[in-house]
């Protein structure tokens, strides 16, 4: 009996950073194995991991960086993808601040902007960020749209100007999720209805590795003059889900 083969899953990590100039960039290694060349971040999924507790391990472990999960982008299964065996890549969207320093199988780590990237990279990393930009470039023509790293942090419900407006009182539990990335779309998903939404609970695996999935519960919360549109988009959102 010819023995059955499986692709095998691994991650892939789009780390939205700065240079020392201020400029939005990306974060690429370059590999210390085969096949050689730039590529982003990642690698093979653990057993006993999840998708998410890897992608912040090897952004770790290749980056040195601590990185924030962001959103869950496309998944990647060419079985030409990788010329050493078929594998299915998840891509995360993530964030970190910080210089990125090489580790594990990268022999240097670094920060380039969309114009410095114009040397071919490894696997098929240059397709995916070619998706990416060109899917940052149709989120930001939408008002309230995805923002860059900078930009998301200076628009975000935690700073302390709208931390003032959106009292305690003022809010009102939406829903609540295990994973951080899906808490991200969800928050994204209202911000560009034009509603404001804040997130609380976030991601402890840097503090507790081995707590089941490494994830904190999540909680969505918007104004409670927001809850039923809200509650609408949300219902929406969960049917295209279930329909896809």
């Amino acid at each position: 009996m010819t023995e059955r083969k499986y692709p095998l899953p691994t991650v892939d990590l789009i780390i939205e950073t700065t240079l020392p100039d201020g400029r939005a960039g990306v974060v690429l290694i370059e590999r210390k194995n085969p096949p050689p060349g730039w590529a982003l971040p990642g690698g093979f999924v653990e057993y006993g991991e999840t998708l998410e507790q890897a992608a912040i391990r090897e952004a770790r472990e290749e980056t040195s960086l601590d990185v924030r999960l962001v959103q869950q982008f496309h998944t990647y299964s060419d079985p030409g993808r990788d010329p050493r065996f078929h594998t299915i890549s998840t891509v995360f969207i993530a964030t970190a601040a910080g210089q990125p320093q090489g580790g594990d199988d990268a022999d240097q780590a670094g920060v380039f902007s969309r114009q410095e990237i114009t040397f071919p990279l490894a696997f098929d990393h240059s397709q995916i960020l070619e998706d990416y930009f060109c899917w940052r470039d149709r989120q930001q023509k939408i008002p309230g749209g995805y923002s860059s790293v900078e930009e998301s942090e200076a628009k975000s419900p935690g700073n302390e100007e709208e931390a003032d407006e959106l009292k305690e009182e003022d809010l009102i539990e939406l829903t609540r999720v295990w994973s951080l990335a899906e808490a991200e779309v969800i928050k994204s998903l209202l911000g560009s209805n034009g509603l404001m939404c804040l997130l609380k609970g976030q991601i402890v695996h840097s503090i507790y590795p081995f707590t089941l999935d490494g994830l904190g519960e999540t909680l969505v919360l918007v104004l409670k003059k927001d809850f039923e549109r809200a509650k609408e988009l949300l219902e929406d959102y969960t049917t295209s889900r279930s329909d896809q």
